[in-house]
């Protein structure tokens, strides 16, 4: 009985249905029709009576069978495949056989296991390939931080600033590990060079950029007069040298802004020269801005013979002097979402003209937190303050 019955459930739920529609439609009412023109019409009254209160009886349990026949068993089946599928156990049941073609639902359960094991291989593909990516990414994020201890290596030394600029302040913030921003220092003379530089790009080609433009500004401080502007006109020309970017259609366009000062504290004047970045002043309480050229260092478009032009300042009592980079004033913010400026900026130095400059970085860093609020940081940034 269990393998006739094992025998009807693998049998098609069209065959199922056939042989049941068979049963009820033509079997059933042939032998009746039969049995009547036999002339035992008082058996066939009483077998269609027996009948009908047998199947009254059994119309239940009957449907329950035939229902689990027919394709209840097989969809149970499905689900707890389902299930292994969720739960992403793809190998534990065994492909069903391959010769049972007329099977619908065979056919479905073999090509559902196929489906999972497929899944199960891409998903082991995809993990390697995770997994190779996460080795990458750890490695490139570790030459990454090693290469951030050389950049910081070529900047000037602070101490040797603080001991030549006691009066002083300086932010160096690169948007990621590393970056294009950078500053320089160098005694020279009755004095000192100081200035802040903006190269191109961010992270790991704006870093190589400030290893490039610090070994070229010690080479220009060498090779002639030791001006703001000379030493802007001749780091122009070695950048373009040194990146081949004389004509256009060059592979590279990249170069620098510099903000560059000449301070001499016993002559009592500080000469300014800029390619693209102003000194920002405080004289009298009231803060200016001095602008620079409107020409950046070593890029195709800028004329190699470009002449920079010095802007000299008297060294008054009190006087401030601040240098930044463009990325502070754009960096957005607000509720409406606009750059922080120039204005703002102009604004933060004279409202703490009478505090302590050495402390006015930490309080830059909060006015400029606060104004950025949620939003990304979009720069590098590097901002440096003294007070001769």
């Amino acid at each position: 009985m269990t393998g006739l019955l094992h025998a009807v459930s693998a049998l098609s739920v069209e065959c199922k249905m056939t042989a049941l529609l068979l049963a009820a439609m033509v079997v059933f009412p042939l032998t009746t029709l039969v049995i009547y023109h036999s002339g035992a019409r008082e058996t066939v009254t009483n077998f269609m009576v027996g009948f009908l209160v047998v199947g009254i009886i059994l119309v239940v349990p009957l449907a329950k069978w035939l229902s689990h026949v027919i394709a209840l068993r097989n969809i149970l089946e499905l689900n707890a495949q389902c299930q292994l599928l969720k739960r992403g156990e793809y190998g534990v049941t065994e492909p069903p056989p391959d010769d049972d073609e007329g099977h619908d639902f065979v056919s479905l359960k073999r090509n559902m296991h196929w489906m999972g094991y497929a899944i199960a291989s891409r998903q082991r593909r995809l993990s390697s390939a995770l997994q190779s990516l996460a080795e990458a990414r750890n490695q490139i994020l570790e030459s990454i931080d090693y290469a951030s201890h050389i950049q910081a290596a070529f900047l000037p030394d602070e101490r040797a600033l603080a001991g030549v600029v006691p009066a002083h302040f300086l932010l160096w913030r690169q948007r990621d590990v590393v970056g294009g921003d950078s500053y320089w220092f160098k005694p020279w003379g009755d004095g000192y060079f100081i200035g802040v530089i903006d190269c191109t790009g961010h992270g790991v080609p704006g870093a190589f950029m400030t290893l490039i433009v610090q070994s070229l500004l010690e080479k220009a401080l060498r090779e002639g007069d030791a001006s703001p502007s000379g030493m802007l006109a001749r780091t122009n020309r070695l950048i373009k040298d040194a990146l081949g970017q004389n004509e256009k259609g060059t592979r590279s366009d990249d170069g620098m802004d510099c903000a560059l000062c000449h301070v001499s504290p016993g002559s009592g004047r500080l000469v300014f020269a800029g390619a693209n970045s102003p000194l920002y002043a405080v004289e009298g309480g009231k803060a200016r801005r001095i602008r620079g050229d409107r020409c950046g260092l070593g890029y195709v478009r800028s004329p190699r013979d470009f002449v920079f032009t010095d802007v000299e300042v008297a060294l008054a009592p009190g006087a401030r002097f601040y240098m930044a980079t463009d990325g502070i004033v754009d960096q957005v913010g607000g509720p409406r979402r606009l750059p922080f400026g120039r204005s703002r900026l102009m604004r933060f130095i004279e409202e703490h003209r009478t505090a302590p400059i050495t402390g006015q970085g930490d309080a830059l860093m909060a006015c400029l937190s606060e104004y950025q609020g949620g939003e990304s940081r979009r720069d590098d940034m590097t901002v440096l303050g003294l007070e001769v």
